[in-house]
């Protein structure tokens, strides 16, 4: 039967310090910016505003939605949650698209009622004032979102940071919008930039939840596989006979590997360890965050002879012809029993 050898790095985000720190900055941020916003469209009656002012609601909702999920995540692995709290993040981020989109209908009917009345727009040099200082606060809070996010490897975090970015150029059209109704008298500019902020909602929302599905459902990282097969490939040991069955998952900022090696069957059980734990450091190098490796040790039969290139096997049935290739196709198949 194949032995299991498990390897785990402790790592310094254990606890998430700067990613929770930032979800609270977020919130608090938010909540003013969004009063902000919504004093520009109460003193202006703009839809453009108002959109803009709903996707903040979003944004300070989703933030706070962030911030819990990055301290679910932090919490270690136990009994009814052995791979650890992980998928929090990405689900959390999830949710955060799915408000996104709902935010972009809501602007979507506004609009459409605004075309159909055409009430009339006041104060609206005030109101593009006001909407430039919310607009210039989200930028600086999406761009230390982003940053920190990327940093400490958290999903919800950056998607948070993503998405206030997004409204930051939502800001600049409705600006742009009362801008143009003020210049030309013409109304009908603000609830058709409206819409055009609503469309780009969606689009953002859409992201943001293709993103967090990848992670919910495991969808493999071919990229990052493949940097890992290439970085084995430079490590590589006689001992290594072969690797299959490779595949990786992430939980927030966690990563998981799985590995199949199989080492020469004649070697003792203490050798074909060593062979694995030098397999388990050069996967954490690779990874070099929060990570685990699961290696599966499988005796080599008959059939490696032809591919293995350890020198003096004793139970060599045929000469080295070609030794196995260390590939993306090779490393990720099925082994063969």
């Amino acid at each position: 039967m194949p032995r299991v050898h498990v390897a785990r790095e402790p790592h310094r985000l254990a606890t998430y310090p700067a990613a929770l720190r930032a979800g609270a900055i977020s919130v608090g941020v938010g909540l003013v910016i969004l009063a902000i916003k919504f004093l520009a469209w109460f003193l202006t009656g703009s839809t453009a505003l108002l959109a803009d002012a709903a996707d903040t609601v979003v944004n300070v909702i989703c933030a706070a939605m962030a911030t819990y999920s990055v301290a679910v995540a932090a919490r270690p692995a136990d009994e009814g949650h052995p791979y650890g709290h992980g998928k929090a993040e990405p689900l959390s981020a999830a949710v955060e698209g799915a408000l996104v989109v709902i935010a972009a209908m809501v602007i979507v009917v506004e609009a459409i009622r605004h075309i159909i009345l055409a009430p009339q727009l006041e104060q609206l040099g005030v109101g593009i004032a006001i909407a430039a200082v919310g607009g210039l606060g989200n930028l600086a809070l999406g761009l230390y979102l982003v940053r920190v996010g990327r940093r400490e490897g958290s999903e919800a975090i950056q998607a948070d940071g993503v998405h206030i970015l997004a409204d930051v150029v939502i800001t600049a059209g409705a600006i742009a919008a009362l801008i143009a109704v003020r210049l030309t008298g013409i109304q009908l500019f603000d609830p058709l930039v409206a819409l055009a902020v609503a469309a780009s909602i969606l689009v953002t929302g859409w992201r943001v939840v293709r993103r967090a599905l990848k992670g919910l459902l495991d969808e493999a990282d071919l990229e990052f596989l493949s940097q890992m097969v290439r970085h084995l490939e430079r490590e590589r040991r006689p001992e290594w006979v072969e690797l299959h069955e490779l595949r990786a998952r992430r939980a927030g900022s966690h990563q998981h590997i799985d590995v199949h090696l199989t080492v020469p069957r004649y070697q003792s059980i203490e050798m074909a360890h060593q062979a694995a734990d030098t397999l388990e450091r050069s996967l954490l190098t690779f990874v070099g965050t929060s990570a685990s490796a699961v290696v599966h040790l499988d005796p080599c039969l008959p059939r490696h002879c032809a591919g293995c290139a350890m020198e003096g096997c004793p139970v060599r049935s045929e000469p080295l012809k070609e030794q196995f290739a260390f590939d993306l196709e090779s490393l990720t198949k099925p082994g063969i029993v």
